[in-house]
């Protein structure tokens, strides 16, 4: 059995496929960082039977071209990314995915950003890493004796201690738009803050919100009671432009909004609108309509905004999390066995049914 592989992946899973009889190729964006092209795909596939991959679309022509393709893994999320769904449910090739690879990932990143927000740590690290602002000062209370006084800034009006005064997570009530993989792991860790959550997400069953101690909330009642709120909704017609300048116009004066899903999510003009205008606290962004984000982004403007460079599912560990859902699955399909993470349940029962990969 031949299997192409561009995904990053494990060295220890590859060897798991390897013992039980695949013939690895790696190449593409797991083995250089550089994506193949459609050209390149096709003729590496052209004798292929299994293909794992993380960023290379697979494209209708792509697959039209593989003639003994039998079965796909694409490690993402969503593999609708860069495969094309409905063609592989048309030749009947399976395709799997790893939902989750990076729940942990986010909702750790999610709660660093809550914490760079509410404590203004990105402002003060560059004030004291990029210029003078904060060090090139006399500080009244410093003067005379106070002066041998070394293990304190200083307590003067303009000093951070009283200019860059934050506010603690621990009572406050963070409220999560999206209850799935990533919602949950994120509910767990705030948590452990002390914060209260509640969440906003149709698609849950309420059991599953009262196993996590999250009390299940309309959008707009999310963010009218929430100190923070964190996006985590998957991007469909029913959810694009969702968090809307009407919703926005709900939120708290005080409240924080947190976005490391997707920036179709949000209305990011009316976003910019409520930061600008000091309706809200403040931002911590991940994730923009345009990326990268453009030199001249009213965005960048703004000085109650934490921006990141849509880093928050990059750890060294999701590779690690996708390789090991993705040969699991394939071991269990090599034996006949049917898996949840499976794009359409239909195609992989029908593919089973006609011999699968035995």
């Amino acid at each position: 059995m031949k299997a192409l592989v561009t995904a990053r992946m494990n060295p220890v899973d590859l060897e798991r496929l390897a013992s039980a009889g695949f013939e690895i190729t790696t190449s593409g964006y797991g083995l250089t960082g550089q994506k193949l092209s459609e050209s390149e795909l096709v003729e590496e596939l052209a004798d292929k039977e299994i293909a794992i991959v993380e960023f290379e679309p697979l494209t209708e022509n792509v697959m039209a071209s593989a003639k003994k393709l039998k079965l796909l893994a694409c490690c993402r999320n969503e593999p609708g990314a860069n495969i094309d769904l409905a063609y592989a449910a048309q030749i009947g090739v399976p395709v799997l995915f790893t939902p989750g690879r990076n729940a942990v990932a986010v909702a750790e990143y999610t709660i660093a950003l809550m914490l760079a927000v509410a404590r203004n740590i990105p402002t003060t690290h560059h004030l004291l890493r990029y210029t003078e602002e904060l060090t090139a000062q006399s500080y009244l209370d410093k003067s005379g004796e106070r002066s041998k006084i070394t293990s304190e800034w200083s307590l003067d009006p303009g000093a951070p201690f009283q200019r860059f005064e934050g506010v603690e997570l621990s009572g406050k009530t963070l409220g999560i738009v999206g209850f799935g993989a990533i919602g949950q792991q994120i509910a767990i860790r705030a948590k452990a803050f002390g914060l209260n959550v509640v969440a906003a997400d149709p698609f849950q069953s309420v059991e599953n919100f009262n196993k996590h101690g999250v009390e299940k909330l309309d959008l707009a009642e999310v963010a009218a009671c929430s100190d923070f709120i964190s996006m985590a909704a998957k991007v469909t017609p029913e959810t694009t432009g969702m968090f809307s300048s009407e919703i926005f116009a709900l939120m708290k004066p005080t409240s924080f909004f947190i976005n490391t899903a997707r920036a179709a999510l949000v209305d990011y003009e009316a976003l910019y609108e409520v930061l600008a205008a000091k309706k809200i606290a403040g931002a911590a962004l991940d994730v923009y309509p345009q990326e990268p984000l453009v030199s001249g982004s009213k965005l960048r403007t703004l000085s109650n905004v934490v921006l990141s460079p849509h880093l928050a599912g990059s750890t060294a560990e999701v590779k690690i999390h996708h390789s090991k859902m993705v040969v699991d699955d394939l071991l269990e399909i090599l034996k006949g066995n049917s898996v949840s993470r499976i794009a359409d349940s239909v195609v992989l029962a029908q593919f089973l049914k006609s011999g699968g990969l035995l």
